[in-house]
């Protein structure tokens, strides 16, 4: 693809966070042609509430606002939406940073000692702000020093509407797999497991990859950089596998691993294989 024709890479950020997250990314996208924005998602400018919808919605007006092709680089939570994005339209190409997958997912230990706070404050509908404990022990697990200071100070209270429908464990089914799908995966991550995340891979038919030193907020964390290599090559020449690709897993790590082997090419049954409901026929 010619510097000329590189697509508008889109990234949205993650619960609690702002564009800011991606504020040592950026520039190397921009060094490597690609037009790059930042987006500031629903109920994280401001006091206001929002819904997942809200968000799905913002994404997908931020696509068509653009006149070329977009990639869509998502993290956590709002790959979770841009999963939801990709079952309405196709794309370029999209990046998913740890995404929170579809279905329910038992919390880990390191959300379930912050848990009482959580559902103390989002009963009361009230917006939730994690303590400095839960954004160490969690979020930013492998920052330290002035730079764990700085994401906390950054940090936004999370909105009740999108977490109580995030606890609703939303589904996503696939009736399209034309958009080439990478996804990102931190082998030490607290809160998203490898082998939980390892499965939007598997929905999307896409390429996976593991980074056995990097945790849950790659874009600010020591080694991010590889991570960062990778998908600027991906977003440069974005190809959907012939078969579903994976790196930086055991040989029998991850609950898709078997079923990768006994169902490829079946993908109705593949995309069903982790509660998801069947695509129609």
């Amino acid at each position: 693809m010619a510097s000329d024709a590189l697509p508008t890479v889109l990234a949205a950020h993650g619960l609690g966070l702002g564009p800011w997250l991606y504020q040592t990314w950026q520039p190397a996208f921009e060094d490597a042609g690609f037009p790059f924005r930042a987006l500031t998602l629903p109920g994280h400018g401001g006091t206001d509430d929002a819904s997942l919808e809200d968000v799905v919605a913002f994404l997908e007006s931020a696509v068509s606002r653009e006149a070329g092709p977009v990639v869509l680089l998502a993290h956590s939570f709002s790959a979770l939406a841009a999963q939801i994005l990709l079952t309405r339209r196709a794309l370029h190409a999209a990046v998913l940073v740890c995404p929170l997958p579809p279905g329910f997912q038992p919390p880990t230990a390191a959300l379930l000692r912050h848990a009482p706070a959580a559902l103390a404050a989002l009963l009361r509908r009230r917006p939730y702000m994690p303590s400095r404990a839960a954004w160490a022990s969690a979020g930013y697990s492998r920052l330290e020093g002035a730079a764990l200071e700085d994401a906390i100070a950054r940090s936004r209270p999370w909105p009740p509407t999108l977490c109580r429908d995030l606890a609703r464990a939303p589904r996503v089914c696939p009736q399209s797999l034309e958009t080439p799908v990478l996804v990102a995966i931190g082998g030490a991550d607290p809160i998203l497991p490898p082998h939980r995340a390892r499965v939007v891979g598997d929905l999307f038919e896409g390429v996976v990859l593991k980074y056995d030193e990097l945790a849950h907020s790659p874009m600010l964390e020591p080694g991010g950089e590889r991570m960062l290599r990778d998908i600027l090559a991906f977003c440069a020449d974005p190809q959907r596998p012939r078969v579903i690709e994976s790196e930086g897993f055991g040989p029998d790590e991850g609950a898709g691993h078997t079923l990768r082997r006994q169902r490829r090419g079946e993908r109705i049954k593949q995309r069903s294989a982790y509660g998801q409901k069947p695509a129609a026929r």
